[in-house]
């Protein structure tokens, strides 16, 4: 960074009492360094070459190009420098065009010193990792040798990474639970290298579970995909410090979910793919385009379950939907989730009704799995010694060594009663 160890910052406010009250917010503050400021778009993108800031502060409204067109442009020509855009308008089609254009952040007018430097702070951090070699303030980033990421032990030897997916048509089943469990057991159990990704991306809550600051997110990666690299993953990870898990969380807000695009997705997997052992990917009851992409990467789909008839007539839905998918029959895994006041259903009914085995339950402990998402700590490192534990982490171990892959049933009579229901005709 340029004078020590200062963040430098371009503002870029077409408001002449803003830009003085930005100046003044910013000039008193020890670690921020302002390095010019100008009132036009196209000068912004004239000084931004010139000073190679680490943060941009734009208006949304600046005059000339505009911007939008001006950040499009910064980030494409500084993919290292992080662009904040400020606005009068929170609307969600502004956010939108900001994020597109390759914004890091969107503030608005109405913010205050605190949140101002704070974010100007965040969007720093994500974007440090990105400074190459040859620009002011120079930051190198080590990168991870091959088939690496910081965090854990070595990728396993032959072994190209899995993605697992956890899903169920239904909510309220305990997904997250599932995801959270898993991806910490194989983390803490086998010492690999485990990415969770919150995938729920409207109302994800993997950082309440895990108790997480929500500084880093996917929104971090709200970028063209071809500029999604390694780097920019790392950026964008958090740390849960009990197990070392790395973890990809939701965005901030619901509203942001929207700018996260399957593709940015698809891209992002695929690279984790390559630098994990497991890649847990929690998911929400929906099939729009992104949660059908989070499905088709994934090598195996966790698909939860509990025994009452709703949960059950959705995943028999689900298992016909996935073949008109064309996805293999063994890649989908249910996962039975006991609760603890079902009465009158057996497994081997559901096992007929799916037409596949039920090697993977869990047991039902609501009051246990309430109290660790209250206390932010997965039930495998809070409470060790429990059923509810040593289910997560013989599951965990299941996937390791691929003994969870279900037996695919020959076709079975139809079945009488309430069950008859669900058979295919």
């Amino acid at each position: 960074m340029s004078n020590g160890n200062k963040i430098s910052i371009l503002i870029a406010e077409s408001d002449p009492a803003f830009l003085e009250q930005l100046l003044g917010w910013l000039s008193v503050e020890p670690t921020l360094e302002v390095v010019g400021s100008v009132n036009d778009s196209d000068e912004a993108v004239s000084l931004s070459r010139r000073h190679k800031p680490h943060v941009i502060l734009m208006d949304m409204d600046m005059p000339g190009r505009g911007g939008i067109d001006a950040t499009e442009m910064i980030t494409t020509l500084l993919p290292s420098t992080g662009v904040i855009m400020i606005s009068q308008d929170g609307a969600p089609d502004s956010l939108r065009k900001a994020m597109i254009a390759g914004a890091r952040q969107f503030v608005l007018k109405s913010t205050t010193k605190q949140e101002l430097v704070r974010t100007i702070r965040e969007v720093h951090q994500s974007t440090v990792a990105r400074r190459v070699l040859g620009g002011p303030d120079v930051v190198v980033a080590t990168p991870p040798p091959p088939g690496s990421m910081a965090g854990g032990g070595a990728l396993l030897p032959g072994r190209e990474g899995k993605v697992i997916a956890v899903f169920s048509p239904k909510g309220g089943v305990g997904v997250t639970t599932v995801a959270v469990n898993v991806a910490v057991a194989l983390r803490k159990d086998h010492n690999l290298r485990v990415t969770l990704v919150d995938g729920s991306l409207p109302f994800g809550d993997v950082a309440v579970f895990m108790d997480l600051a929500p500084n880093h997110s996917v929104m971090d990666l709200a970028v063209s995909p071809e500029q999604i690299d390694d780097e920019y993953i790392n950026s964008a990870l958090s740390t849960h410090p009990k197990s070392g898990t790395k973890v990809l969380l939701a965005p901030p807000r619901p509203e942001m979910a929207e700018m996260v695009t399957a593709d940015q997705l698809r891209r992002t997997l695929s690279l984790m793919r390559a630098t994990n052992d497991f890649t847990i990917v929690d998911t929400w009851s929906c099939l729009d385009e992104r949660v059908l992409t989070m499905l088709e990467v994934a090598d195996t789909i966790l698909l939860c379950f509990t025994l009452d008839l709703t949960a059950i007539k959705s995943a028999k839905v689900f298992m016909e939907v996935s073949e008109l998918l064309r996805f293999p029959p063994e890649k989908i895994i249910p996962v039975l989730i006991r609760s603890t006041g079902t009465v009158g259903i057996e497994v081997r009914d559901v096992e007929a009704t799916l037409g596949r085995t039920v090697s993977a339950q869990i047991s039902g402990d609501p009051k246990l799995t309430s109290r660790c998402i209250n206390e932010g700590d997965p039930v495998v490192l809070g409470y060790p010694g429990t059923p509810l534990a040593a289910d997560f982490r013989k599951l965990a171990s299941d996937l390791l060594v691929g003994e969870v892959t279900p037996v695919v049933e020959s076709a079975k009579p139809k079945k009488s009663g309430r069950f008859g229901l669900f058979a295919k005709s």
